[in-house]
């Protein structure tokens, strides 16, 4: 009975420090404004960035882009320290893992902070469960993930401007395929490179996907890959 309590508790730690709007916080400070009422409405780095770039500059935008992103890696690295530093109470770590990223990309997405009804879509703090669970396996999943998301771009159509940056930037953070192809794909890497942590990123990556599921429904009805 000890061991189910404090296993709640790492989902009770590992939720709130999820739920942490690191860029509501962010782009309210840099612009002044609710990040909930522009561009995609995404609580998450790449909405950070096209705000604080429509307001101020592209080189703030990036800025914005890069805290946002390290501070929601670090929710998830974090939660899984703390799961992992308590593992001398006898209780199953790998279970305990499984629950941390689970809950940790669920306060990200369903934040506490903001009611329950806003948040971002998950892959930040999922990369960073993975980066501390096994940093090698992180540029093995991201360069799977990218590499799915140009090619399913260049199928559908789409051309991309490789000598301009923020083209190429635009084009990972809007193509919402690739992205879902990418994160199937990533799963079949992670478990063959690195398959003790398979389950732990399988828990986020449900979650990733079950917020994709909006924006899947907006192309599959009009066509378009909304951003």
């Amino acid at each position: 009975m000890e061991n189910y309590v404090w296993l709640i508790s790492i989902a009770v730690v590992a939720y709130i420090f999820g739920s942490i709007p690191i860029a509501y916080f962010v782009t309210r400070g840099i612009t002044g404004k609710d990040i909930r009422m522009a561009g995609s409405r995404n609580i998450g780095a790449m909405n950070t960035y096209r705000l604080i770039k429509a307001e101020k500059s592209n080189r703030l935008g990036m800025a914005g882009f890069a805290l946002v992103l390290v501070g929601d890696m670090g929710k998830g690295a974090l939660a899984l320290s703390i799961a992992k530093w308590l593992s001398s109470l006898s209780y199953d770590l790998a279970f305990a893992l499984i629950i941390g990223s689970f809950f940790a990309v669920l306060g990200h997405n369903y934040s506490l902070f903001l009611k329950f009804r806003e948040g971002g879509r998950g892959l930040a703090p999922l990369g960073g469960v993975m980066l501390y669970l096994n940093p090698p396996s992180f540029p093995i999943a991201l360069g799977t993930l990218l590499l799915t998301t140009f090619l399913v771009h260049y199928l559908l159509g789409g051309r991309i401007n490789w000598g301009k940056f923020s083209e190429v930037f635009s084009a990972v953070g809007s193509q919402i395929i690739g992205r879902v192809a990418g994160l199937a794909f990533v799963m079949v890497a992670i478990y063959f490179f690195s398959h003790e942590i398979f389950f732990p990123i399988l828990a986020g990556i449900i979650l990733v996907l079950i917020k994709h599921i909006d924006r899947m429904k907006v192309y599959m009805r009009e066509g378009r890959t909304p951003t």
